[in-house]
């Protein structure tokens, strides 16, 4: 097999999937890192994976509504979580998307036609994804464009985690599986 010099090229839109848990904040900090290296636009993405059952028993127009709503409480959840932890290294935007989160996050990527894909290989679902298979491994198998996945065992060295962000962190899902 021959491979041709020049196959890969500079990411100009990296897509940074995050579930606010703190595992994803190392694949933000990854993703930033890159990003600077080479002038990227950084997208970060969160999926808010909801069932099918809601929009049957309210109707389309009450779910959307009920969407838009959402989205500005996830996006200034995620502003938040990037501020707290000093991730904010350059400007970046925030997508909100509802759905199945590996059908998201690879259409994601095709529809903002970004070059790179920069995840966790773990997020706050545990021991769910051992059992089902995880979401990264998924998006990898998927997705049309690279896919860097970030293993965050030394994480509290790199973004200086205490053990309050750990609990806020925990509080912040519980209060999103709520609602």
């Amino acid at each position: 097999m021959r491979f041709k010099e020049d196959t890969m090229k500079a990411p100009k839109k990296i897509l940074i999937p995050i579930d606010m848990s703190l595992y994803s904040l190392v694949a933000v900090q990854y993703g930033q890192e890159i990003a600077e290296l080479f002038d990227a636009e950084v997208v970060m993405l969160y999926v808010d994976e909801r069932d099918g059952k809601k929009e049957d028993k309210e109707g389309p127009e009450k779910v959307r509504e009920s969407e838009t709503s959402q989205r500005k409480k996830y996006v200034a959840t995620i502003q938040q979580l990037l501020i707290n932890h000093d991730l904010v290294l350059r400007s970046m935007r925030i997508e909100v998307r509802f759905g199945a989160a590996v059908r998201e996050i690879v259409k994601a990527a095709e529809e903002l036609q970004a070059d790179l894909i920069v995840m966790s290989t773990h997020g706050r679902t545990g021991l769910r994804h051992v059992l089902l298979g995880s979401v990264a491994e998924k998006v990898v198998r998927f997705a049309k464009v690279p896919v860097l996945t970030v293993k965050p065992e030394e994480i509290r060295e790199l973004i200086h985690i205490t053990e309050e962000d750990v609990e806020l962190s925990l509080r912040l899902q519980t209060q999103y599986s709520e609602q």
